[in-house]
């Protein structure tokens, strides 16, 4: 027995309800250990694993579970075999993965519940999302339930999407303690991998369930499983839906008041809901044209079922090596006249650029004169990167808010145009005088479909850009260089120089005293 787990043994104090725990696990050694002290109420742990290659085989036995060893197949397979072949000491069977935790609460909960005998065929158990040292109450959805505690002659699975659904003739309840899950317990790059392969698994059950809509009966359903998987139905045909889940979480959920915790899982979910978008279109696309679009196989993979838990996905996508681009000339009408080229924006970024025109700029404006800290909250939540100190004025003219990289102290002064097609990135210390305009796109003029050009801005540290100064694309300002008021430049500035005219040249060194 581990110090962890004697540790445990001695805290606890409470009644220790009957049930077997069942750990799932794929190259989990970095888990296990506490995974298991959290199991340490139940005298019947096992450890099911899909054939790690580290040593979480291993540490299990050491720290007392029984160990078993099935090839994954799928969510619901797995499931199934482990009630069929593991020799479990009691019918009750709660199901953990190995980046999730026991609560006192929660062993209290299935205590006081599983002494009265309960009928039910299982409980779905809500669980406590952890992120950056913090539960997600808000962005992460709280409370979200899985199947996890079940009565092992009462309870089947079947596969679904990249999860599973519990497939029973008994009824189901809900416990309230909720269990501790850390998601990102072994990085952000195992989190992203995951959640590629359950976005190929999520396409693919879309599309194989075919175009029915779910009823309004199904949407408004009391049971929250029920109701989140038909939603799921509907959300999936909204083109703007990763944006608009981003900030639903934000907003109307409420992540942004989770800080940076909140607002990057918020990210994350949209990237998520990204992918599955994306995928949708490379699927129905394939198999329109007699191809497979992508596929998804079995291989070792991580058991669990939820797009949040600590779960390894299926199979890559399989994608077409020979792409063509055509490159269309200039078109002209009747007259001869040019046809300026389709709108090189993409459909996200007209959704966000729109949010950010109906909701995020008239907030901006109406903000009071010295609420900096407001206005560096809604470039933050739009995307920008904001250092601390930085002061916008109300009456800044911001283009693209998620093209802006304001450093630590920046200051930018009334009605100064911060025109980002392309990034804008102001230095340390920089300051931006009133009416200035920073204009980080312009068009191919030699092109007859005149294309945008996106060509940054970069300002160093303690540099001052006069008012109503003019900053034209893809020019770079020095450390401590000024350009004078009304002055206008479209060449990159020196360091420590000062420059003034229009176009500017170089008129002195600045010297500091």
């Amino acid at each position: 027995m581990s110090d962890r787990h004697a540790q445990i043994e001695r805290d606890w104090k409470g009644p220790r309800p009957s049930v077997s725990v069942v750990v799932l696990t794929l190259n989990e050694e970095i888990n296990i250990e506490e995974c298991l002290a959290s199991c340490s109420f139940s005298d019947d742990v096992h450890v099911l694993d899909s054939g790690s290659t580290d040593r979480t085989c291993e540490l299990a036995e050491a720290l007392g579970a029984s160990v078993a060893v099935h090839r994954f197949e799928s969510f619901g397979t797995q499931r199934n075999w482990a009630i069929d072949n593991i020799e479990t000491k009691h019918d009750w069977v709660f199901h953990l993965d190995a980046d999730e935790r026991f609560t006192p609460e929660i062993v209290r909960e299935m205590a006081s519940l599983l002494g009265q005998s309960p009928s039910q065929a299982g409980f779905h158990v809500p669980h406590k999302l952890m992120f950056m040292g913090r539960w997600l109450k808000r962005s992460g959805g709280y409370p979200t339930y899985q199947m996890r505690l079940f009565h092992k002659r009462r309870m089947r699975f079947c596969d679904f999407g990249h999860g599973q659904r519990e497939e029973t003739d008994g009824e189901l309840g809900f416990l309230k303690a909720p269990y501790l899950h850390l998601s990102f317990s072994k990085g952000l790059y195992d989190w992203l991998d995951k959640h590629n392969r359950y976005s190929s698994l999520e396409a693919l059950q879309f599309v194989e369930a075919g175009s029915r809509l779910p009823r309004v009966g199904e949407l408004l359903s009391r049971d929250a499983i029920a109701r989140r998987r038909a939603w799921k139905q509907v959300t999936y045909r909204v083109p703007a839906w990763p944006a608009m889940r981003y900030i639903a979480t934000l907003l109307l959920f409420g992540g942004i008041t989770e800080g940076r915790a909140g607002m990057t899982y918020a990210r994350l979910l949209s990237t998520y809901e990204q992918m599955i978008q994306m995928k949708l279109r490379m699927l129905r696309s394939a198999r329109s044209r007699g191809r497979a679009g992508f596929e998804v196989d079995s291989p070792q993979v991580a058991p669990t079922e939820t797009f949040d838990a600590g779960d390894r996905p299926a199979a890559p996508i399989a994608t077409d090596t020979k792409t063509t681009q055509e490159v269309l000339p200039g078109r002209t009408d009747v007259t001869g006249q040019l046809i300026p080229e389709a709108s090189p924006w993409t459909f996200k970024q007209k959704v966000l650029r729109a949010l950010w025109m109906l909701v995020g700029k008239p907030l901006f404006r109406v903000s009071f004169h010295n609420w900096y800290g407001v206005r560096r909250g809604l470039l933050r939540l739009f995307g920008a990167k904001v250092g601390k100190d930085v002061r916008v004025r109300p009456s800044v003219n911001v283009e693209v808010p998620w093209n802006l990289d304001l450093r630590d102290g920046a200051i930018i002064g009334d009605y100064a145009v911060l025109y980002s097609l392309g990034r804008i990135t102001v230095g340390e210390r920089t300051i931006i005088s009133q009416y200035a305009h920073l204009c980080a796109g312009t068009h191919d003029h030699t092109d007859r479909r005149f294309p945008l050009i996106r060509d940054p801005i970069e300002i160093g540290p303690d540099a001052w850009i006069g008012a109503d100064a003019y900053v034209g694309p893809n020019v770079k300002v020095g450390r401590l260089s000024v350009l004078g008021a009304r002055s206008s430049t479209y060449k990159d500035l020196a360091p420590e120089t000062v420059y003034v005219g229009n176009p500017s040249h170089a008129l002195k060194k600045r010297e500091l005293h």
